[in-house]
């Protein structure tokens, strides 16, 4: 299955305010791995290309939306807009924007008062997103070229994606076959989250169809913050666990060293995650080789 994602049309068509295509090596490849619904806020306004710049204006302890040239105000159209839109969406796993720009940017944009730039924003529908839907990625491409912002929102949105897949039609096995596959990535991100969902499957008391509904929220909860390189260690222990036994004493011992040179940043967590692969196919374990954890997304998509 593909996600859904949100994408500013400007990746794909000439819509920018000069009239221009954004070309970014990342979109361009994600592309191909997703299922997109693009949209130009500015456009849909009525904006045309090209147009006149429009910023967001700090007053009376509130933001506007301006069009300084012309002297427009076009902060409630725009409100209206992003409000009509998204309350539209359904089935949707994610949103990639714009950098920058005063409807997308994702912190990015400039933030005028006064005449002056006094800092960042988010652009106003980017900001209406982080209000109508606060547990899905939301990124824009500047943000992703950050390796580890990048690799967190492909995380999410592949497993969201294949969790709203599975509840189209969901029965107690598949539900118990998805979170089996997503244990270990689900202990990385949140150990309480992966004990409480675990929980949850086994409740026989809850009715299923209200069961599906509290386990999807509780599974996006638990992806919200990237986690930190103590847990990925903690998570490659575990694992290391289901092969410690049938391995080598100086197998074991360079398992372990490799583990610990992650842990200070002297090799990629990749590595060692290959290492683990290898070991699952010799040992034949099956419980292994399911794991999400090993590969949650399209390896094609690590773009270094």
């Amino acid at each position: 299955m593909k996600p859904r994602i949100l994408l500013s049309r400007c990746f794909s068509q000439p819509v920018r305010y000069n009239g221009s295509i954004v070309n970014d090596e990342f979109v361009n490849k994600l592309k191909d791995y997703i299922e997109f619904i693009d949209f130009c806020p500015e456009m849909e306004i009525g904006l045309g290309v090209p147009r006149k710049r429009i910023i967001i204006v700090e007053e009376d302890n509130s933001k506007k939306l301006f069009q300084p040239e012309t002297g427009r105000e076009l902060t409630d159209i725009m409100i209206q807009y992003c409000q009509r839109t998204l309350n539209a969406v359904k089935d949707i796993d994610g949103f990639v924007l714009k950098a920058k720009s005063p409807s997308c940017g994702v912190g990015s944009t400039k933030l005028y008062k006064n005449g002056a730039i006094v800092g960042k924003t988010y652009g106003f529908f980017a900001n209406e997103i982080k209000k109508t839907f606060p547990l899905l990625p939301l990124e824009d491409e500047g943000r992703l070229r950050d390796e580890g912002i990048r690799k967190h929102f492909l995380i999410r949105i592949f497993a969201f994606a294949e969790l709203r897949e599975i509840l189209k039609n969901a029965e107690p096995k598949i539900l118990v076959q998805f979170h089996s596959r997503y244990k270990y990535l689900l202990m990385t991100y949140s150990q309480k989250s992966l004990k409480e969902l675990g929980q949850l499957v086994a409740d026989g008391k809850i009715p299923f169809e209200e069961k599906v509904h509290i386990y999807k929220d509780k599974f996006y909860e638990a992806f919200i913050r990237k986690p930190s390189i103590k847990r990925q260690v903690n998570t490659l222990m575990h694992l290391m666990g289901y092969v410690s036994k049938k391995l080598s004493h100086k197998e074991r011992e360079h398992l372990i060293n490799l583990i610990n040179k992650y842990s200070y940043g002297k090799i990629q967590l990749k590595v060692i995650i290959e290492l683990l692969k290898s070991l699952a196919y010799r040992f034949d374990s099956e419980y292994i080789l399911i794991q999400k954890y090993l590969e949650p997304y399209p390896e094609d998509l690590d773009v270094q």
